[in-house]
This record gives C-alpha cells, structure tokens and sequence, in this order.
C-alpha cells in the first residue's frame, strides 16, 4: 500500500465521504461492502482502512456531518423563531425533526430502517451513539435553562425536560410498527402533549 500525501489524503478522504453518503442512503450499511466505498475512486480497497477504521465509524461520521449542517436550519426554524415561546418552539422542533428524518436519505436509514443497529457492533461504535445523544442535547438544552430561569417551564430540572423533549424523537424508531398512516397522528398527539405539559400553563 502506497503512502498518500497529505493534500492526497485530504482529497480521498472527502471522496470515500461523498461516496459512503450515496452508498449508504441506497443500501444502507449492512449491504454496502468496503469495495462499494472505494469503487472508481483509484485506491485499493484495502487503503480504505488508512483513512477510516471501519464502514460503521464512515456512517458515523457521515451522520455528525450531516446533523452539524441541519442543526442551524433546525434552530432556526423553531427554537430560535419561538424563543419567548416554548411550547410553540417544542412542537416547531419536534415537527421539523420529524420532516428531516422523513426526507434525508442518512437520517432515514438511521431512525426508521434502523441502520443504527447495524452501529452496536463494536464498542466505539456504541461509544460514538452516546456522544451523539449527548451532542443533540447539548444543542437543545440552553433553551430549556432559559426557558427556566424565566419561570415558563413546570417545576422539574432542565435538563429532565430536554431529556423527555428529545426522547420523543425515538418514536421515530417504530414508525413500521406503528404504521405509516397513524404514525403521523399518533406522534400529533405526543408533540402536542409534551409542549402543553412541559410549560406552566400560566406561562
């Protein structure tokens, strides 16, 4: 195996990116193989393990990527649009998170065809799931400290009802069992249940 420069290595790695998010949003991780990744992009199949230590830690980072580049438009277009407004910023979050995971190829693979089972398989891979858990919350829970400290949110700590406002996202997992026509009124009912008893309703 050659050795890369670095401005070659830079250049690969990006492309062994652009080519896992297309691999991956079309079979998912389990059938794309490490030849599937390298195709066409002139390295040997076995260089792909110089640059990511498995197809799983590729998706992983992939799926970082791709939640970092949202997360602005998701801020925007609910906590940061309803910042005085808790209850109408809980269910805008909730809402636009379900629209995202509905259309993005990545996210779809993860929270409804639940490819990230296919990332227990080793234990940093189970590691990096927790990290990103933590990072979504983290994201999330300065608002809910604010919300806090003005005296809008029912009496339970902060960080509790961020956690309970994310957890609902994890419906998302059995939207085939639930089933596609009741699921979106079924996750209706949640979202209008968390926003309306998480805040003070003299808020």
């Amino acid at each position: 195996m050659r050795s890369f420069t670095d401005e070659e290595r830079k250049i690969i790695k990006q492309k062994i990116i652009d080519q896992g998010k297309d691999c991956f949003a079309r079979y998912g991780i389990k059938k794309t193989g490490i030849d599937d990744l390298t195709d066409g992009l002139g390295i040997a199949t076995s260089s792909f393990y110089s640059f990511f230590n498995s197809k799983e830690d590729l998706f992983l980072q992939i799926f970082k990527e791709e939640r970092e580049a949202l997360s602005g438009s998701i801020l925007e277009n609910s906590f940061l649009k309803y910042r005085k407004e808790p209850d109408k910023a809980i269910r805008a979050y909730l809402k636009y998170v379900l629209q995202i995971v509905d259309k993005h190829p990545i996210w779809r693979k993860v929270f409804i065809e639940g490819e990230h089972l296919e990332l227990t398989i080793n234990r940093f891979s189970r590691d990096e799931i927790k990290n990103i858990h933590r990072e979504n919350l983290a994201i999330i829970l300065p608002f809910f400290e604010e919300w806090g400290e003005a005296g809008f949110l029912i009496d339970k700590p902060t960080k509790i009802l961020a956690e309970t406002t994310q957890a609902i996202l994890f419906l998302i997992h059995f939207k085939k069992e639930i089933g596609g026509d009741n699921f979106q009124e079924v996750m209706g009912i949640f979202i209008d249940m968390m926003a309306e008893n998480l805040v003070k309703k003299n808020a």
